[in-house]
């Protein structure tokens, strides 16, 4: 069964388009199945619906969670209707396979005032605290993932236009207009960054945001400076960088986007993603109703 994952993993790849962590995670799911498989001699031809859901009664009780098991069943799902397009399975032994996720998580994120607070703690009197700011100021306008924001690119600013090209996953593009204080504090830091090349005696680089050694960020490298700008604002709680998404498209909601905009902005590629932010938004109304209505 592994030559087969293998193949599948290379199809999702090249043909299909999806992310690297994409990739890794149905290997990781898949390669689970696999060893359970082995454990109970079970091979592509016998494998039953039964056996699949042995599998899931397995990951129940290592107390794996209805969200990650939905996830895997996702991947086996498609790793079997492959099969199937390839002539190595009749049948798809996973179609009736389901899991319910019983509680939907929403998303934390931080309040508009919370937000200022991080995106001004760097006041930018330093070259590096140019580019910090101009960091925080893309980020917060864009919503885009931490990822998309390491990947920007020098020629993806329409300077004229106010305007970024954000690269998504499986390679889809979108434009994502920046606000004018992320523009104001980008032009700021472009020239920083010219100084940056030309003091190393470095050509051009793609990559528009760079370290201070002129190197590209890696997302776990945003994550730690993240974290210190967030204790710098005096942030108390704990912050990750798809929070900054999370609050993007909150506050949007909240001002009075409707659904579509936003789901354009985050560059989703179905509605029913981008929907998880109005059950946040009736959560917050909730909230509201109770601080203030006179009979609650």
């Amino acid at each position: 069964m592994q030559s087969e994952v293998s193949e599948f993993l290379q199809y999702v790849t090249a043909e299909k388009g999806l992310s690297l962590n994409t990739r890794v995670a149905y290997e990781r799911d898949l390669e689970q199945f696999i060893i359970f498989a082995k454990a109970k001699k079970i091979s592509l031809e016998t494998l039953t619906l039964e056996n699949l859901r042995d599998f899931l009664s397995h990951l129940r009780s290592r107390e794996v969670t209805s969200r990650s098991i939905a996830r895997k069943v996702s991947a086996l799902k498609q790793f079997f209707q492959f099969l199937m397009r390839e002539g190595q399975l009749k049948a798809n032994p996973a179609e009736l396979l389901t899991v319910v996720v019983k509680t939907r998580r929403l998303p934390k994120h931080l309040s508009v005032e919370e937000s200022f607070k991080l995106v001004e703690s760097v006041n930018g009197a330093t070259a590096s605290g140019v580019r910090d700011r101009a960091m925080l100021e893309v980020w917060y306008a864009t919503g885009c993932r931490v990822s998309e924001l390491a990947g920007i690119r020098a020629e993806d600013i329409d300077w004229k236009g106010g305007l970024v090209r954000i690269r998504g996953k499986g390679g889809r593009e979108r434009w994502v207009p920046l606000s004018s204080d992320s523009q104001a504090w980008a032009l700021k830091y472009k020239h920083v960054r010219h100084d940056w090349i030309g003091k190393h005696g470095l050509e051009e680089q793609a990559t528009f945001f760079l370290t201070d050694r002129v190197t590209p960020y890696t997302r776990q490298a945003i994550w730690k400076w993240l974290s210190r700008a967030a204790a710098t604002a005096g942030i108390k709680k704990k912050i990750w960088p798809h929070m900054i998404r999370h609050s993007f498209a909150t506050q949007l909601l909240q001002g009075g986007a409707d659904l579509r905009t936003v789901q354009e902005l985050l560059g989703h590629r179905s509605i029913s993603t981008t929907e998880m932010y109005t059950h946040l938004n009736v959560e917050n109304l909730k909230v509201m109703q109770r601080k203030y209505h006179p009979r609650d």
